[in-house]
């Protein structure tokens, strides 16, 4: 960290605590502004870590959050999304909850029951009595962000419905074009979910879902 960033930390950090209060406490004041810089700091650390992780995500579900458990042997919250175009359900696990982040995704997902949303994912190794890969381990889907799409019987924004055609003909754009127009999808805007689900399940019809996790 370079001496104008830790600057501007403090900074803000004397602009969250206030004026001092009184000369005698200076010391003690200053002491705060150096606690709150240092924390502004590791939050900072945390939220690039946090972004990276959410790009590294390249794989994303769009459904409507059906239900959150706890699975108490494993700590770990687990959410259930009815996906868009899809006959069966989907389940993604939490980071572990004695972690502030498995805590928050569980408290947010709670918000978000029965509600579309986009969720972010990614392939975790954990241990397992059942595990077939290395160490006893197999490969869980993990959710890493929660983005709420609206009513479940709204509309979908036109980037996710988008998206969610290329990914259905295996990432083909011109394929995805060519479906989306013969859906009869609008140009632009929002599409209604019913008439993006007819769509999907026309493009399954065909042989060109793609059958990979998505």
């Amino acid at each position: 960290m370079n001496a104008s960033h830790a600057h501007l930390l403090v900074i803000a950090a004397a602009s969250a605590a206030g004026k001092c209060p009184a000369p005698e406490l200076e010391a003690a004041w200053h002491s705060r502004v150096r606690r709150m810089a240092l924390d502004l700091h590791l939050d900072g650390v945390q939220l690039a870590a946090d972004i990276a992780r959410i790009e590294n995500a390249t794989d994303q579900v769009r459904g409507v959050l059906l239900k959150v458990e706890v699975l108490e042997r494993m700590n770990r919250g687990e959410i259930t999304i009815q996906a868009l175009g899809r006959s069966s359900t989907e389940s993604f696990r939490t980071d572990r909850l004695e972690n502030d982040s498995g805590k928050e995704m569980l408290r947010r997902a709670n918000e978000l029951v029965g509600r579309l949303v986009r969720v972010y994912k990614e392939l975790e190794l954990v241990k397992s009595q059942d595990g077939d890969g290395p160490g006893g381990t197999r490969k869980v889907r993990m959710v890493t962000h929660l983005v709420d799409l609206g009513p479940a019987d709204g509309q979908i924004p036109e980037k996710d419905a988008k998206d969610m055609v290329i990914q259905a003909v295996g990432g083909d754009k011109d394929k995805a074009a060519a479906a989306w127009q013969a859906a009869g999808l609008p140009a632009s805007g929002p599409v209604d979910q019913d008439q993006l689900e007819s769509a999907l399940s026309r493009i399954g019809a065909t042989g060109e879902h793609n059958d990979g996790e998505g």
